[in-house]
């Protein structure tokens, strides 16, 4: 009877750590996909506040497109598009695109209305009401940085960034 529990015990063992070897595989799997697949821009679509899909990879792709995802209660965020609305010159050869999870149409607008952001010709609010966001760019941190040229990405930052280190990136 004691040889029959430690054969048991050594066969759940092991299918306990080929579950979670297979488990850490697969995630490890995952990461490395979205990692090769947020190189270049995506043919993805995310809603305006009127419902309208926009194709984020239908952008001009020889301007540099610059895609934010944040959340309007964010105070990082608020910094961000602050920092975006003083500088609407030098940000003015660019897509400017920012993504929320939120699903408050008014909030979102406030939002940006405070900001100045109705003011920039180039600039387009997309809500992520099927939560794909995170599926396609392997986060839904707020807030969080992509710029593409070309339908490339040039550079990522995850949190709260500078403006200049953004306009340094598109100057290039």
């Amino acid at each position: 009877m004691k040889k029959v529990l430690r054969y048991l015990i050594v066969i759940v063992v092991l299918g306990g750590v080929l579950f979670l070897t297979s488990r850490t595989w697969k995630s490890y799997q995952t990461k490395k996909e979205i990692e090769r697949r947020v190189q270049t821009l995506q043919h993805c679509s995310f809603q305006t506040t009127t419902g309208k899909e926009i194709y984020l990879d239908e952008f001009d792709p020889s301007q540099p497109t610059i895609i934010i995802y944040f959340h309007p209660e964010c105070e990082h965020c608020q910094y961000e598009a602050r920092e975006i609305g003083f500088h609407a010159d030098e940000l003015s050869r660019t897509n400017l695109v920012m993504i929320t999870p939120d699903d408050s149409i008014q909030r979102i607008e406030k939002f940006a209305r405070v900001n100045h952001l109705w003011e920039l010709n180039n600039f387009e609010l997309l809500k992520d009401s099927k939560y794909a966001f995170k599926k396609y760019f392997g986060t839904a941190k707020v807030p969080s940085i992509f710029i593409y040229k070309n339908h490339h990405l040039l550079k990522r930052y995850s949190g709260e960034t500078k403006i200049e280190a953004i306009l340094s990136i598109i100057n290039n």
